[in-house]
């Protein structure tokens, strides 16, 4: 095993200085080459010229998942299976939390001893370990201005003024855009502006019916499914996200005769695991899709307080197991229809 140390980082032949105290360490891993049958869309680190998140299946492996690709560094193709930043995320937990992996693969993570275990088996590897030290912002390099564009998470396609009024400015990387004092890749500056439409994450999408919803606590803990097609984010990460500030939900829905409705509530929360992810804010409704002379959502509002069911645990207040009923899990009280349910239930 080959490890390093460094306080120097080059990025496209760029130096890096870091001054000052901590701010993460991160440890990589290059990826491994993937099954033919998984070729059909981006897999593994090393195949890719950009950093951000991809999916990647070990051999023996059940399923694939995603992880975060590093291809800052010239050599390129790298794993991370740890990252701190700025101390958001609790790694004080338990053997189940280190071994099935928590956090955000943009943010703060630990992917996971049982993904690292099968990651570390199939063939040597090496171990880099990066302990960064800064007083400037993360990601960000000082170099000639005549051909620098700093750009923010609000404005990702704006130029922004008055950064360069010297020759040299310290700015973002390419690729990276300005959160507060921080250059961040695109993928963490959450909700951002991009021509005229807001991009908001998405936790739930169902299209066809090919993804099976029909699944056991951990797995709607961690999240299943295809960010590009049919998922579950995790309820691990709606909790973290739904905690950090006051979040609006909204519902769009197309019935079976392809008519569009959605329905939005002002304020969205549910608790983490410890309480079962209790729905425990909802707030007002608008929309379309509650039809009723005083409509107040009461789809989704009916389940306000209660504790997350699925079909190995039982939380509902009904005397059998409303998840089993309607083969998915949800915020159950007594059993009704839920989004996670049955998707070619009859009429």
């Amino acid at each position: 095993m080959k490890i390093t140390t460094s306080l120097l980082i080059t990025l496209k032949s760029k130096p890096i200085y870091f001054l000052g105290r901590t701010r993460f360490v991160v440890f990589l891993l290059p990826t491994i080459e993937l099954p033919e049958r998984l070729q059909r869309s981006p897999e593994q680190c090393s195949s890719h010229n950009s950093t951000g998140v991809f999916m990647i299946k070990p051999d023996s492996y059940l399923e694939p998942f995603e992880v975060y690709c590093d291809n800052a560094d010239s050599s390129g193709g790298w794993t991370v299976i740890q990252r701190r930043i700025d101390g958001s995320i609790d790694f004080s937990r338990d053997w189940d939390s280190y071994k099935s992996g928590f956090g955000f693969l943009s943010q703060e993570f630990w992917l996971g001893n049982e993904r690292l275990s099968y990651l570390t088996n199939q063939k040597k590897y090496q171990l880099s370990v990066i302990r960064r030290y800064n007083t400037l912002p993360y990601n960000m390099v000082y170099r000639n201005c005549s051909n620098s564009c700093q750009r923010t998470c609000g404005a990702p396609e704006v130029c922004q003024d008055g950064v360069c009024n010297e020759a040299e400015a310290c700015v973002c990387s390419d690729g990276y855009f300005m959160k507060g004092s921080d250059c961040v890749p695109q993928e963490q500056c959450g909700c951002y502006e991009s021509e005229g439409q807001t991009v908001i994450p998405v936790f739930q999408r169902r299209v066809d019916g090919t993804e099976d919803f029909y699944l056991g606590w951990d797995s709607y803990k961690e999240g299943f499914g295809e960010l590009d097609h049919e998922f579950w984010l995790g309820n691990d990460k709606l909790s973290n996200l739904t905690n950090q500030k006051r979040y609006e939900i909204r519902i769009d829905l197309v019935n079976r005769d392809g008519s569009p409705y959605y329905a939005k509530f002002d304020n969205f929360r549910i608790n983490d695991e410890s309480d079962k992810y209790r729905l425990s804010q909802l707030g007002t409704y608008s929309g379309t899709a509650d039809s009723r002379s005083n409509p107040d959502g009461y789809g989704l509002r009916v389940y306000l307080n209660q504790q997350f069911t699925t079909k190995d645990s039982d939380n509902d207040v009904y005397s059998s197991n409303c998840a089993v009923y309607y083969h998915g899990a949800w915020w159950y009280k007594s059993c009704s229809y839920s989004l996670n349910g049955n998707y070619h239930a009859p009429r």
